[in-house]
């Protein structure tokens, strides 16, 4: 039973005088464009509406030049 409180008593020591130093750090490094190569350059995604007509009325859906997909999921009334 005394071992068991000088064991507890100790512990709480420990765990006060003892300060627990946390370091944070940085694991992805902040790259500027200027490191980067000079012939890869970041571009603006060109897009632009694609329409279609059926039975009278006119749909419209966004068109990607620059990924040739579609961005829009559906075809919606223009």
């Amino acid at each position: 039973m005394k071992f068991k409180k000088i064991f507890v008593l100790m512990l709480c020591v420990f765990t006060i005088a003892l300060p627990a130093t946390v370091s944070a750090q940085n694991i992805f490094p902040a790259v500027s464009m200027e490191e980067t190569s000079p012939g890869i350059q970041p571009r603006k995604n060109v897009t632009g509406y694609k329409y279609m007509t059926l039975n009278g009325k006119r749909y419209k859906r966004l068109w990607s030049y620059t990924y040739n997909r579609w961005e829009d999921p559906a075809w919606t009334p223009a």
